[in-house]
């Protein structure tokens, strides 16, 4: 019989801790052409979540804290979930017969995601509905 060995223990204790459960936000919003305000935002989930995922992407990474790598790499976080659809809203107000102002939000709503960091990669999965 094979007694685990404490390092194979913490190792496997590690990466059940870097593992992690959370819903990220996104919002854009412009008037007249012009970004006027952007807002990611990312919260660890409460619970974890127990419903099945599917991945979505995956990048090379030298961390293991997901806020700390997503600061670094907003872009490409961003770009991998525009991927699986965006809300856009656009207003326009026009005042005698000619547009005044016009206002477009692009905003992705909270998505649960599960992120794993294994052998320097990050791992992102969308929980499915």
């Amino acid at each position: 019989m094979v007694r685990p060995t404490r390092t194979l223990i913490a190792l496997l204790f590690s990466s059940a801790l870097l593992a992690g459960d959370y819903y990220l936000s996104y919002r854009l919003r412009t008037k007249d052409f012009t970004i006027v305000d952007e807002h990611l935002s990312i919260s660890r989930a409460m619970a974890p979540f127990r419903k099945k995922s599917f991945t979505i992407c995956s990048f090379e990474s030298e961390t293991n804290s997901f806020q700390a790598w997503s600061k670094k790499n907003e872009t490409l976080l961003l770009e991998c979930l525009f991927r699986h659809g965006v809300l856009l809203k656009s207003q326009e107000r026009y005042t005698d017969l000619a547009r005044t102002r016009e206002s477009i939000e692009l905003i992705l709503p909270p998505t649960p995601l599960q992120v794993d960091f294994n052998d320097g990669l990050v791992i992102i999965k969308k929980i499915q509905p």
